[in-house]
């Protein structure tokens, strides 16, 4: 069904909240589980050996990337060499809680800007450091709001780092086999809770719950935002159609050549809207409202119930 519309959720369990919502408010709905599972392929090496490996590279043949990549794990190795080399095993990395790094991002929007930059940098050294020792089996977690324990101090230059393929353009097999540096697939499943919503979305006056529901669900990203936008757009569209009837249009070729027009305003705002739609689509949504008891009519004629 055109006038359908479908939001994934991380959970099963939200999905399952999301459909008791929707039953609750009279609008159809079912769950179906998507499944997806796809590789990466990485470089893998030590520090010392990316280094040494972007060098041979950066010698073979001249290229910024691979230099800024060079000059990147350099810089890299610096800040872990500070960060361990002021640190020792059963050390308790206090900076760490989930609540401290959330501050900390949220000081980079509520500074200045003369200091916004450094405020960003270090979030992302923050991340960078506990990202590469807990890759490396450094961290132990004590729980969410008393961080980690140090296990172990080593140095920077040996920890193992990872970089896609798409970091380091233009590597043959010749270029690995005299390097240090190995290939490392990752692969990971993915599941998604998928609920699609019947039409009658549409014609609910307030949505205002449900908005506040979904914000405190885990959705992928951007997914309530589009889910919400696409049921206004639709809204909208069904608007115009049954205007359009009502009006005079009395089939499909005289819809969408209203709908045709450049724009038409929104009402109650000053932004206006266009429907690029094709026939194939407005017949769907002909046959959905029809389902739906709005319009009504056969051969070909369309009219408002």
């Amino acid at each position: 069904m055109a006038l359908e519309e479908k939001i994934s959720f991380f959970s099963r369990e939200d999905a399952n909240e999301f459909q008791k919502y929707l039953r609750e408010n009279g609008c159809s709905s079912r769950i179906s589980v998507d499944y997806e599972y796809s590789g990466v392929p990485y470089f893998e090496g030590t520090i010392t050996a990316f280094i040494n490996f972007a060098d041979m590279l950066c010698k073979k043949e001249e290229d910024a990337d691979i230099e800024t990549l060079k000059q990147n794990l350099i810089e890299r190795k610096n800040i872990l060499d500070d960060f361990l080399k002021s640190h020792k095993a059963g050390d308790v990395i206090t900076e760490s809680t989930p609540s401290q790094i959330l501050a900390l991002a949220q000081s980079i929007d509520s500074v200045g800007s003369a200091i916004e930059k450094e405020a960003a940098g270090k979030f992302e050294q923050t991340l960078m450091i506990l990202a590469t020792l807990e890759d490396n089996g450094l961290l132990e977690e004590i729980n969410e709001s008393d961080g980690y324990i140090l296990k172990n101090v080593k140095d920077a230059g040996d920890l193992t780092v990872m970089y896609p393929y798409t970091d380091i353009s233009g590597v043959t097999s010749e270029d690995l086999e005299n390097s240090e540096i190995t290939s490392h697939i990752i692969t990971s499943s993915e599941t998604k809770f998928i609920v699609t919503v019947g039409a009658e979305i549409l014609f609910s006056s307030d949505m205002d719950d449900m908005v506040d529901l979904l914000d405190e669900m885990d959705t992928y990203e951007d997914e309530s935002a589009r889910f919400i936008d696409n049921i206004f757009f639709k809204k909208v569209l069904v608007s115009k159609i049954q205007e359009s009837v009502e009006s005079g249009a009395k089939s499909e070729a005289d819809i969408l050549s209203i709908l045709d027009s450049p724009s038409f305003k929104l009402t109650d705002t000053e932004d206006t809207i266009s429907f690029d739609i094709s026939a194939e689509f407005l017949s769907e949504v002909i046959s959905d409202l029809k389902k739906q008891g709005f319009l009504s009519g056969k051969d070909g004629k369309i009219k408002s119930n």
